[in-house]
């Protein structure tokens, strides 16, 4: 099983994140609000994944 990289660099890349306000917005995977311009965490996800790309189960933890 491959390990999934992240290249989300910014809140505002990520899968999760709901723009919401002018600078704001909310992280939906920890339901908490957060701004586009933080540095993404270890779970973000990017928008745009191929629809072959299994994400659930994509990190290998061995």
């Amino acid at each position: 099983m491959t390990t999934l990289k992240s290249c989300v660099s910014a809140c505002r890349y990520c899968r999760y994140y709901t723009p919401e306000g002018q600078r704001g917005g909310i992280c939906r995977l920890m339901s908490v609000s957060v701004k586009s311009g933080w540095k993404a965490c270890s779970l973000s996800v990017p928008s745009f994944v191929s629809a072959g790309e299994n994400l659930v189960g994509a990190h290998s933890f061995r």
